[in-house]
């Protein structure tokens, strides 16, 4: 499954929403249009990722669940053990993953079905860590 909403697709959906764009009195939003286009793109984006997380949860959320068989190894790998991390060539910084467990992550598998808007709702994660750590969970996933 794609992880990117298709560029053409996208690019409609922005040229559709700026096309209906009203001059209002008063309530005016200055803006380019460049700059409205990248953050209608930018949220389209994130809500595909968003369904994308959310229809994969209900796919395979039973078969990926603790305790099931079928959970791959990766999953259970510990985010407080320095060791286990560095095995799978994992580099998270101490602040980050101190963030993590106070939002009461425990697994690498319990990160799957958050999105990055969630990661970055945390402290110390901005989107250069929330994509870090979406890439490794990719990269697990690809190696599994």
């Amino acid at each position: 499954m794609p992880d990117e909403l298709d560029r053409k697709i996208a690019e409609n959906v922005v040229l559709s929403a700026i096309g209906r764009l009203q001059p209002m009195r008063g309530g005016k939003v200055v803006s380019s249009r460049a700059a409205l286009r990248a953050v209608i793109l930018d949220a389209i984006q994130e809500a595909y990722e968003i369904g994308v997380l959310a229809a994969e949860k209900r796919q395979f959320g039973e078969l990926t669940r603790r305790g099931s068989a079928n959970r791959p190894a990766w999953m259970d790998i510990r985010l407080d053990s320095p060791e286990d991390l560095a095995a799978h060539k994992i580099s998270i910084r101490p602040v980050v993953l101190k963030s993590l467990a106070d939002a009461g992550f425990r697994c690498l598998g319990d990160l799957r079905w958050i999105s990055n808007r969630e990661l970055r709702q945390l402290h110390y994660i901005g989107i250069k860590t929330a994509q870090q750590l979406r890439n490794v969970l990719r990269r697990m996933e690809n190696g599994a």
